[in-house]
């Protein structure tokens, strides 16, 4: 697991660095943190390195602020867990659309903090999940994380990656409901033939969602108002 830190405030860094430690003691897990002073070079790291699986963010930086980051950072992984770390709580229409975890106002509670990071704890390891299928005897293990949606065309589902790689399996659309319920609330079926992952999705409307990679699925109206609450929950 990687984190980074990402503060002007060096004070600031350190103590998160400090909590982040303590923490690591106590639960007993191991991680790596990297700690970053302003926006820009965080950028940097991550497209050379690649990105972090938490990042605490704090919002008024030089070069590159907070929610410019975060912004860029949506555009290449929508699992990045971020977490906002300010004085300020001015910004809430902006930060709804790079959809932080969790916001911690300055000064830091340790206690606050411990609940948070446990939070994101926990649903790393629900990205961690593998949805398990077998196609032409052959076995395949998709992580839940990179599963853009799903389609079922005449008890056959399509499964559609990130990267646009398709794998097909025979499956009834419910029984890969109750399948998939077991990672939480990660999926939103909006159709009779749809379930889509709540990370990938750009704009939810009346009648089609449209994914961070502009493709269109369609929204039924049978399946529209609980999606849509779905969605407004998670977005909270």
């Amino acid at each position: 697991m990687k984190i980074a830190v990402c503060d002007d405030d060096k004070l600031l860094t350190g103590e998160i660095d400090g909590q982040l430690q303590r923490i690591q003691q106590k639960m007993g897990i191991s991680f790596e943190t990297d700690i970053f002073f302003d926006g820009e070079t965080l950028w940097e790291a991550i497209e050379k390195h690649g990105s972090y699986d938490i990042i605490y963010l704090d919002i008024e930086m030089e070069n590159m602020d907070g929610i410019t980051v975060a912004r860029k950072i949506r555009e290449q992984d929508p699992y990045t867990i971020l977490l906002f770390v300010s004085s300020y709580d001015s910004y809430y229409e902006q930060l709804f659309e790079v959809e932080p975890l969790r916001f911690l106002r300055k000064p830091i509670n340790p206690e606050k903090f411990e609940e948070y990071f446990k939070i994101a704890y926990g649903r790393l390891m629900n990205l961690d999940e593998r949805l398990h299928f077998e196609f032409n005897k052959r076995l395949y293990q998709i992580p839940y994380r990179s599963i853009m949606y799903m389609e079922s065309r005449r008890r056959v589902i399509h499964l559609i990656e990130n990267g646009g790689q398709e794998y097909r399996f025979y499956m009834k659309m419910n029984d890969l409901m109750q399948e998939i319920s077991r990672v939480g609330h990660m999926f939103i079926r909006i159709h009779c033939s749809y379930v889509v992952n709540y990370y990938y999705i750009k704009t939810f409307g009346a009648s089609e969602v449209v994914l961070l990679n502009g493709e269109v699925l369609p929204v039924s109206i049978e399946y529209k108002n609980e999606a849509m609450k779905f969605y407004m929950d998670m977005a909270e």
